[in-house]
């Protein structure tokens, strides 16, 4: 499955016990193993660098509508992930590779997710009009303080 294994140094605190390797996969994905042995769980994480800066105009929140549960959309990439106990990992793992190579768009989780997207960037709106507010008070006070 890995075609390479890239010797680079991967820096941790000497308090931390996990092993770590780099392997580069054969479609040139980069991946960082980590095993824990005092753990029950195995996690897998996949960061994509697209993220809400991304997005077409008159199709905001594109990027968060591939990325909401179990995933976050920041402004240059959005992160998937999942975590279960040891003994589900391998078919969990495949399970989460197939949400990448044949996505399931089903028309009811389209139109949740859609109705998602559209709620939170709802709730955003009134977060931001409320932080440009208190910008722009901050600012008002600073030159109104800078005349005298």
């Amino acid at each position: 499955m890995a075609i390479g294994r890239e010797d680079v140094e991967i820096l941790k605190p000497r308090i931390d016990k996990r092993e770590y390797r780099r392997i580069v996969l054969r479609n040139s994905l980069q991946v960082l193993l980590i095993s824990d042995l005092d753990t029950d769980k195995c996690a897998a994480s996949m960061n994509v660098g697209v993220g809400s800066f991304c997005d077409p105009d008159g199709l905001e929140g594109l990027a968060h509508f591939f990325g909401s549960t179990n995933a976050f959309t920041a402004s240059e990439m959005t992160n998937y992930f999942f975590d279960v106990n040891t003994g589900c990992f391998e078919e969990a793992l495949d399970r989460f590779a197939q949400f990448f190579i044949k996505p399931l768009m089903s028309a009811d989780a389209t139109m949740r997710e859609i109705k998602a997207v559209d709620f939170e960037n709802q709730k955003n709106q009134h977060y931001s009009l409320s932080m440009n507010s208190q910008r722009n008070k901050s600012l008002t006070n600073m030159i109104d303080s800078s005349k005298w």
